[in-house]
């Protein structure tokens, strides 16, 4: 009985007939030998071990996973930075100090006022000019002769060089007034009273007794000696200086002939004498009988 070598296609062992060129189910080429069955055997072990090797596929997801695992590494890694609290850097004596802004000082100094002018634009008008060392305000307070106070709306606009004019002045009349200036911190400054004349005639000094102002002070027992005192007015025009003036008292004492004259002091304040302005004058008579007087004021030099 002839038994029949079954041989297989190395490449996918499927099974092939002898003398075949070429498996039919992979396509295989196929190397045939003579020999007995161990031979072929030989031959298709031969084949199996000389196929080439099948091309593997891993090599890729495996380099995607690694680089996944990377950058899941690095993310975690900048998170924990950001979420650390920043080190607290203990203060030595040499450190350098944290600079700090200086603070603001208030300005606490009012305005200084210069140069005050009064310019005449009309015979019922002029202009009241005056500087300060800051930017401030402006306003003009007016008196008159009888006592009325009046004032100026105060000028907003922060400036150093002020000007208000006055208008609707009456004529023949001396006015005194005063500057007013604040700054932007409040701070406020008036200047000492200063005159100017409407239609006055300069030079024309006058001054007299005041009336109703002359008294005579009761001697006490221990005291021998009488006091005439009594004021003086300006009924000039113009300002009259204190020390340009002079009171004499002319005394007739009752049982005696002859008179005498004595020289009266005057109030040391003010040194000068405003048109319609009071000074007040005393005079020490040696006896404890009230005599008769008359009282002569007048200006050196006229």
């Amino acid at each position: 009985m002839l038994i029949m070598q079954q041989y297989y296609c190395p490449y996918c062992h499927s099974p092939v007939s002898s003398g075949q060129r070429a498996c039919q189910k992979c396509g295989h080429q196929l190397t045939w030998t003579t020999g007995s069955s161990v031979q072929h055997e030989e031959v298709r072990e031969k084949s199996v071990d000389e196929q080439p090797e099948v091309k593997r596929h891993w090599l890729w997801p495996l380099l995607a996973l690694v680089l996944i695992v990377v950058l899941a590494g690095a993310g975690v890694y900048i998170f924990l930075r950001m979420s650390e609290k920043p080190p607290v850097i203990p203060a030595t004596e040499n450190s350098t100090p944290i600079e700090q802004s200086s603070p603001i000082i208030p300005d606490t100094k009012a305005p200084v006022i210069s140069n005050i002018s009064v310019d005449s634009i009309a015979y019922n008008s002029v202009k009241i000019k005056w500087n300060t060392n800051e930017p401030s305000t402006s306003q003009v307070i007016l008196r008159t002769s009888d006592g009325k106070i009046s004032s100026t709306d105060e000028k907003q606009a922060m400036v150093d060089q002020h000007v208000v004019e006055l208008t609707e002045l009456k004529n023949k009349q001396r006015y005194y007034f005063k500057v007013r200036s604040v700054d932007q911190s409040h701070n406020e400054t008036v200047s000492v009273e200063e005159t100017f004349d409407i239609g006055l005639t300069q030079g024309v000094t006058s001054i007299g007794v005041a009336s109703d102002s002359m008294k005579t002070e009761e001697p006490q027992p221990s005291v021998f000696r009488t006091v005439i005192s009594g004021k003086l007015v300006n009924t000039g025009e113009v300002p009259i200086l204190t020390r340009n003036i002079e009171v004499w008292i002319t005394i007739t004492v009752g049982g005696k002939t002859g008179t005498s004259e004595i020289k009266a002091d005057l109030d040391p304040t003010p040194s000068i004498l405003n048109p319609l302005y009071e000074i007040g004058f005393r005079a020490v008579v040696p006896s404890r009988t009230e005599p008769k007087y008359t009282v002569t004021p007048k200006i050196i030099g006229q």
